[in-house]
């Protein structure tokens, strides 16, 4: 992992034209653009798709950038969102359950790997009958493992706020869990 010095130096250099340097912000930072993507629409090619347009943006306004207590990886992530936004305001459409066999499981025993599998998907379809802000919080905290501090940069919203809308959501996707287990 890059520390916010290496990072904020890379984004310097992209900002004076130094592409390798956006290139290393790019191959930094992909992986976890996708994943989020990938969590909120369950669709590969939507989710490609939507990660390049991203990074697309996130060039384009490189300049207006500016790091006012805004780490720079939560100013990209607030252009996924709003990308998100945007992609299903015109799409106008709910958000439907994919194969989740993508998601590799490292466990050789055949049992366990159905056994999780299963437990990833209802979590999965859970996770998304849940509302989008208690998606967002979900994936931030437990799949991108960010701390509530970075959350609330991302989703400008106070730590205080985060750890509320944390709890409300976990607390909704365990009803979700039990009512899909009945």
């Amino acid at each position: 992992m890059k520390d916010q010095d290496e990072i904020r130096l890379l984004v310097k250099n992209a900002q004076k034209g130094d592409r390798e340097s956006f290139g290393k912000i790019y191959d930094y930072l992909i992986d976890r653009i996708y994943r989020f993507m990938y969590f909120r629409t369950g669709n590969k090619e939507e989710s490609e798709d939507l990660t390049e347009s991203v990074f697309l943006k996130a060039y384009e306004k490189l300049s207006t950038y500016h790091d006012n207590g805004l780490p720079f990886e939560a100013w990209v992530f607030r252009i996924a969102r709003n990308q998100l936004v945007d992609h299903y305001r015109t799409k106008k459409q709910s958000v439907q359950l994919d194969e989740t066999s993508e998601i590799e499981d490292k466990k050789p025993n055949p049992e366990d790997i159905a056994e999780q599998n299963i437990q990833k998907q209802m979590i999965l379809q859970g996770i998304r009958q849940l509302p989008s802000t208690y998606q967002e919080i979900i994936i931030f905290k437990f799949i991108e493992e960010r701390e509530n501090k970075e959350i609330g940069l991302i989703l400008d919203k106070p730590v205080e706020q985060v750890r509320v809308l944390q709890s409300r959501a976990l607390k909704a996707l365990k009803k979700v869990l039990e009512w899909q287990k009945s």
